[in-house]
């Protein structure tokens, strides 16, 4: 099968040839697994691995500056770097997300004082189209990526500000995120448009061991902005693969999110949920993606055991298809570069 039929069959709950492979790593771990398995650049050690997705990002070309007060309080423990969105964040090592400091809402409520980024500000599809278009041609499944409404708005105001407006006022948490997901959505659909034959969003709203906000609260305020995307989404592209990412306890909205019209939940994390519970509840209608914890299977299990792992969740979740294997998040540099190379060698061997 081409990567794009496999992942097709799979999301269509067929059974196919191998469960799809993705990949997600930081640079310092790509560099050390290019090395360990002699691959001359990033595109080769996708091939070496059997990844079935090729990425795309859509850019969004719109400076914002890191307010002088917040550089002479934090500039001192590290590099600074604002958002799109004004969010500044202090880079860490090893840690892909960094730690946020400030944001445009932290300091007023006012939604009208942000310089906010414009439609016109986003990669355009004739920008994305050539990269999707060589990917495509070579049978693999493309995605274009964008961020979740939700996280975005915890990120402009602080945390536990947001999470009592989305209680407390939610009108007001709605339009924040409204405003969010009119840029997300432009950047999904411009990579639709140009040719992506799936799209992830990508955000927590969920911690280990439950929602950020109620059940209640989601379907109040969060669910019917995820609705209306994946629903641009299809109305573009009946075809798209609609996926969303969340760490943490989904459990209480995975209905939800099917009833959104999402084709798969990632990485449906296994210090969070049992994935065989999830499959026998929901597999005839969601596929579940992920499968190997970058928490605590990864970077704490040899080889050997690595492949045994991965050999046991593709026989319990990969029957009939509905089964993306992938790590449950970014890769980082405790986990060894023999541990991976295991864990995609015996999925393609599977």
């Amino acid at each position: 099968m081409l990567s794009y039929e496999r992942v097709m069959a799979t999301v269509s709950h067929e059974q196919p040839d191998r469960p799809p492979l993705q990949y997600m790593a930081t640079t310092e771990v790509t560099d050390s697994l290019r090395s360990y398995l002699n691959a001359s650049s990033e595109e080769k050690l996708l091939n070496k691995l059997g990844v079935d997705f090729r990425s795309i990002t859509s850019r969004v070309n719109k400076t914002q500056p890191v307010p002088p007060d917040i550089e002479d309080q934090h500039g001192g423990r590290g590099e600074l770097e604002a958002t799109y969105y004004g969010v500044v964040l202090l880079k860490a090592e090893n840690f892909p997300q960094a730690h946020r400091v400030f944001g445009p809402f932290y300091q007023t409520e006012d939604l009208d004082t942000f310089d906010w980024p414009a439609v016109s500000d986003i990669q355009t599809e004739e920008e994305l189209r050539p990269k999707i278009a060589g990917f495509n041609e070579q049978g693999y499944c493309t995605l274009v990526t964008c961020d979740n409404p939700f996280k975005i708005a915890y990120f402009m105001r602080p945390y536990e500000e947001f999470l009592i407006d989305c209680l407390t006022r939610p009108d007001y948490a709605i339009e924040l995120m409204r405003r969010i997901a009119t840029i997300e959505s432009a950047r999904a659909l411009n990579g639709v448009k140009a040719g992506a034959r799936s799209v992830l969003m990508s955000g927590d709203f969920a911690h280990q061991r439950a929602l950020m906000i109620s059940p209640d609260a989601f379907r109040k305020v969060l669910k019917p902005i995820l609705a209306e995307f994946v629903s641009l989404l299809k109305s573009l592209n009946p075809k798209v693969l609609a996926f969303i990412h969340s760490d943490g306890d989904l459990s209480t909205v995975l209905e939800d999110l099917i009833e959104c019209g999402f084709d798969a939940v990632h990485p449906i994390q296994p210090e969070s949920m049992d994935m065989m519970d999830v499959k026998r509840r929901y597999g005839d209608r969601l596929t579940l993606f992920g499968g190997v914890s970058v928490q605590s299977e990864l970077p704490r299990s040899k080889p050997e055991e690595i492949r045994s792992l991965v050999r046991q969740r593709i026989q319990l979740l990969g029957e009939n298809g509905g089964f993306i294997l992938a790590p449950s998040n970014t890769i980082l540099s405790d986990a060894p570069p023999e541990s991976i190379a295991a864990m995609y060698q015996e999925a393609q061997a599977t």
